[in-house]
């Protein structure tokens, strides 16, 4: 609480320095002491936070590295010895030899470099951190003088302004009493903070210098020697097994691969599953058939048609009428009932010399307009783009249907058109 007082006394006097109306004192040599401080103060954050980020980065590396290789022996050898895989593939033999030999490196890298991390960290780190510490210290006592500063600048803008007045009443006499003390008390608070900084401020920095040179130095020859040893034990894993001497990295990688991304595009399942309309659709237009089943009601209904023909000759007009009315796609729909011509014997002698009668009248076409509905028997839920959900109990118009309640058929529900297993329904 005292502290947001002091702040809020503050304040006033931060807003009018800022705009040039109030006067604000300086000191060259401080200044001059703080600027070298702040400078320490960032190389000491950057050297902790770096000597973190690399002690942090090489042990992610080296548990990628050991669980990688154990990766490695699981894909290549799924089930151990039982499925070998070595003589299935003989020309892969040397790569399933060497993973193993591969994970037993990973793993003594990673023990020869835990000692080097904890070097770096008892040697680097820690020291960082504790100099970082000190740092902030530091800052704090600057911080204080500068509100000391702020406290000694606004007492002592107060203390001139009732010094100058020429005309001074009682209540300013007393209020300089006050002031004069405030600004004795200030004063001396300010310069208590600030003879200390400039005194101890060189010595800091000069021991905080020979104190970052060699601990830079040290970590820079700590990284060297983990690259070092790293690269020693990769070479030895190397020599024998592999050319080191190409540097055409992504070639190499080219001849290892062969056609094994042209084998996986060969495979079905990994392309995109093709939903139950469209497989559908594209085996209607393979079979040259609109639904199937239709193409034997519609052999049946020509070869009907056909069959009464020769047996109609001397109808000829009406065995023209009565092919137009029996064509594959009106039966399709819904076919008439055969139509009985009369016997061929006696009608063509006895109307020989008489105008032939006029045809019977030919039965209306089927509406179209008759739907045929399924209710469903059970739930189905759409699998894919292009199916049609319904619940049990759902009246469901029948768009297209065929003879097998095992097949597809296309129904509509509800304003949404789509197909349906046609055994999930009874048709009414």
């Amino acid at each position: 609480m005292k502290g947001i007082t002091k702040a809020l006394q503050r304040t006033p006097h931060n807003l009018t320095s800022r705009i040039g109306m109030a006067k604000k004192s300086t000191d060259p040599e401080f200044n001059d002491y703080e600027r070298k401080f702040a400078a320490i103060e960032a190389a000491c954050q950057k050297m902790h936070k770096d000597s973190v980020v690399f002690r942090d980065s090489v042990s992610s590396l080296l548990s990628s590295g050991s669980s990688f290789s154990g990766s490695l022996a699981t894909l290549f050898s799924p089930m151990g010895a039982e499925y070998n895989l070595a003589g299935k593939h003989p020309q892969a033999e040397t790569t399933v030899q060497n993973i193993t030999t591969y994970q037993a490196l990973m793993e003594e890298v990673r023990e020869t470099l835990v000692p080097e991390l904890e070097l770096i960290e008892s040697r680097i780190v820690g020291p960082c951190k504790e100099l970082v510490e000190i740092c902030k210290k530091i800052r704090k006592t600057i911080t204080k003088r500068e509100h000391k500063l702020v406290d000694y600048d606004r007492h002592n803008n107060s203390l001139n302004k009732l010094r100058e007045k020429k005309e001074k009443s009682l209540s300013d006499e007393k209020n300089l009493f006050k002031v004069e003390q405030d600004f004795e008390l200030a004063s001396g608070e300010y310069e208590h903070y600030n003879n200390l900084l400039k005194s101890e401020l060189p010595h800091f920095l000069g021991m905080a210098t020979r104190f970052i040179d060699p601990l830079f130095h040290s970590f820079y020859y700590m990284q060297l020697n983990v690259y070092y040893i790293m690269m020693e034990k990769l070479q030895s894993f190397a020599d024998g097994k592999y050319d080191l001497t190409r540097k055409d990295i992504e070639n190499i990688y080219l001849e290892q691969r062969g056609d094994a991304a042209e084998r996986i595009e060969e495979l079905q399942i990994t392309k995109r599953i093709v939903s139950t309309a469209k497989m559908l659709q594209q085996h209607r237009s393979a079979s040259g058939s609109g639904v199937p089943g239709r193409a034997n009601s519609t052999s049946r209904t020509t070869s009907h048609t056909l069959d009464r023909k020769a047996s109609t000759d001397s109808y000829g007009s009406y065995s023209a009428a009565e092919k137009k009315t029996f064509s594959p796609q009106s039966h399709a729909v819904s076919a008439p009932p055969p139509y009985t011509a009369p016997a061929a014997g006696n009608g063509t002698n006895s109307t020989a010399g008489k105008k032939a009668p006029p045809p019977p009248p030919l039965k209306p076409k089927p509406s179209y307009n008759n739907v045929k509905y399924a209710t469903a028997i059970f739930d189905y839920e759409a699998q894919a783009e292009g199916d049609l959900s319904f619940h049990a109990g759902d009246r469901i118009e029948i768009i297209e249907q065929t003879e097998s309640a095992e097949d597809w058929w296309t129904g509509r529900l509800n304003g949404v058109t789509g197909v349906f297993p046609g055994n999930y329904t009874q048709v009414e």
